[in-house]
C-alpha cells in the first residue's frame, strides 16, 4: 500500500538522522538541522517540520487538537516518541 511506503520512507529518514544513545531508555538525539530552541527540523514537501512532532505522528499518532508535545527527557534534540508526551502550553 502506498501509505505504508510513505510512513516507512518517513522513518527512515528520521531515524538517519538520530543518534541513539545507550541503554533501553536512551534519547534519539537529532543530528539532523536544528531550529529554534534546538529543536530538529527537516523540510518534508517544501515546508520545515519539527522531527519531534512528525516522530510522534508516525509511531504514535496524531498530535491531539490543543495540545503540544513536552520531552519528557527534557532534551530538546529528542524525537524518540515514548519520551514526548501532549500536553497544554501552561
Amino acid at each position: 500500500m502506498i501509505i505504508d511506503r510513505v510512513e516507512d520512507y518517513l522513518r527512515a529518514r528520521l531515524l538517519s538522522k538520530v543518534s541513539i544513545g545507550h541503554g533501553p531508555r536512551a534519547c534519539w538525539t537529532w543530528i539532523g538541522s536544528l531550529g529554534g530552541m534546538a529543536y530538529g527540523s527537516l523540510s518534508v514537501n517544501g515546508r520545515m517540520v519539527a522531527a519531534h512532532q512528525l516522530s510522534y505522528e508516525n509511531w504514535i499518532g496524531p498530535i491531539p487538537a490543543g495540545l503540544e508535545l513536552d520531552h519528557l527527557c527534557r532534551n530538546t534534540a529528542c524525537i524518540r516518541p515514548d519520551h514526548l508526551e501532549p500536553v497544554t502550553h501552561k
